[in-house]
């Protein structure tokens, strides 16, 4: 079973980094000096997420279980491992959204209309290694607290 396991991870962080790479390369450049257009079907970046996002979420999912493991085998300090990934995850998700706004900011004078923060030119700047990290930060702090539950129902048990 734990073979099956090992293999689903590495197998669902394949598809999410794929589709992570997939959404950089169909992500188009915003060039100030020429004609910036929004095309009528949307925004091809977002398919190549949305299609993926089973695998994305199993992946993370899956991730609690592999942190549990990793934690256990080599008896790190909880309190000061939550606060370094409570801090990873503050300092990627503020400095996404600084990069984001900030693009929102400098391409917005070439468009005639309001563009949004979620759009062609954005893409890589919502899903990239980095938002990754910040969501893996996730499970990381989830998987002290699921190790900390189990001690308590076997102590209440023994």
């Amino acid at each position: 079973m734990r073979v099956f396991f090992i293999i689903s991870v590495f197998l669902s962080g394949l598809v999410t980094f794929g589709a992570i790479w997939i959404v950089h390369q169909m992500t188009a450049n915003f060039n100030p000096d020429g004609s910036n257009p929004l095309w009528s079907n949307g925004n091809p970046g977002l398919f190549f997420m949305l299609w993926p996002m089973p695998f994305i979420f199993y992946f993370l999912f899956s991730m609690i279980f592999v942190f549990e493991k990793i934690h256990n085998t080599y008896k790190v300090n909880r309190r000061r491992f939550i606060t370094g990934y409570t801090i990873l995850f503050l300092a990627l998700i503020s400095f996404t959204l600084y990069r984001i706004i900030d693009f929102n900011r400098v391409a917005q004078p070439y468009f005639e209309y309001e563009i949004g923060y979620l759009n062609p030119y954005t893409n890589d700047l919502f899903f990239n290694v980095w938002t990754l990290l910040a969501a893996l930060c996730i499970p990381a702090i989830v998987s002290f607290y699921l190790e900390g539950r189990k001690k308590s129902i076997i102590d209440a048990r023994g």
